[in-house]
């Protein structure tokens, strides 16, 4: 027990200074030098460097002070970090929003007209040219838009495509499917939600240089970089998380009809049986 806490101690300690304390104190450290130069003087690096030196040279002779100085750094780190990934929190619900309607039905409409758009396309175009015209039409979306961004989209699809394939009401469905889902599948699934966690929270990063950048231009730039990095590493993970999340039911749909008792005449659950299934589910909700 005593080594099992003991790993389990070194493991929050990398992840608290992984994912908190070294990227909130390298935020600290670039605040600072930002106040130092402002926006005249923001490539100025002999001054940095001059300015540095003296901030250093305080702390030559006074080990006890330095090492205090490290740890309030650290500490403010670890707040900024948790500041950061409350950020991201707040990106996260960006990507996923569905409202309010006065903001987003624009952007709804103009998804929804270029996937009709490409849709139309791809059903005039020739047989040699349908694959790549299905193609541009499936980036855009896999169904007719309904959210304002392609994130919200991708999630919102799983359970628009279950339900379309197996008459199953998902938000009712993946609770129960959850419990059946091999312990490998289930840790896939929680990799793929972390990383889309994980890129939000970038692009919580990206939101706090931006703010930087009102003292000091250079962060505002590197704050539109993580938040395109975050956010086309968002698209990734909701893919990803999408494509394991379908594949689930696809593969053990079948496996929750019969643990339920539900015979599948034809081997595979088909509208009929997941109707039914879902009704169960659902216990007149």
């Amino acid at each position: 027990m005593n080594s099992f806490l003991s790993e389990l101690g070194k493991k929050l300690a990398e992840r608290w200074m992984t994912l908190l304390a070294l990227p909130g104190a390298v935020f600290c450290a670039l605040t600072a030098a930002g106040l130092e130069l402002g926006h005249r003087n923001a490539l100025d690096l002999r001054r940095l460097i001059h300015s540095a030196e003296g901030f250093a040279a305080r702390y030559d002779h006074r080990p006890a002070a330095a090492v205090v100085l490290a740890v309030v750094v650290l500490a403010a780190g670890s707040v900024v970090g948790v500041g950061a990934r409350g950020m991201g929190s707040a990106v996260e619900r960006v990507w996923l929003t569905t409202g309010p309607r006065w903001l987003t039905v624009w952007l709804v409409l103009r998804r929804e007209n270029r996937w009709r758009q490409a849709h139309a396309a791809a059903e005039a175009g020739s047989a040699a040219d349908q694959a790549t015209l299905i193609e541009a039409r499936n980036a855009i979306a896999l169904t007719p838009p309904a959210r304002p961004t392609w994130i919200g989209d991708r999630l919102r699809e799983v359970s628009v495509r279950v339900h379309g394939q197996y008459g199953l009401d998902f938000s009712f469905t993946w609770p129960r499917l959850w419990t059946q889902l091999p312990e490998d599948c289930r840790n896939d699934l929680i990799s793929a939600r972390q990383a889309m966690t994980d890129s939000a929270t970038l692009g919580g990063w990206g939101l706090l240089y931006l703010c930087l950048g009102t003292q000091w231009w250079p962060a505002a730039v590197g704050g539109a970089v993580l938040l395109a990095t975050g956010w086309i590493r968002g698209r990734d993970a909701a893919g990803n998380l999408a494509d394991l999340t379908e594949s689930a039911v696809d593969l053990y749909a079948a496996d929750l009809a019969r643990s339920l008792g539900v015979e599948l005449s034809q081997g595979y659950v088909t509208p009929a049986v997941g109707r039914i299934l879902s009704e169960r589910f659902r216990k007149g909700a």
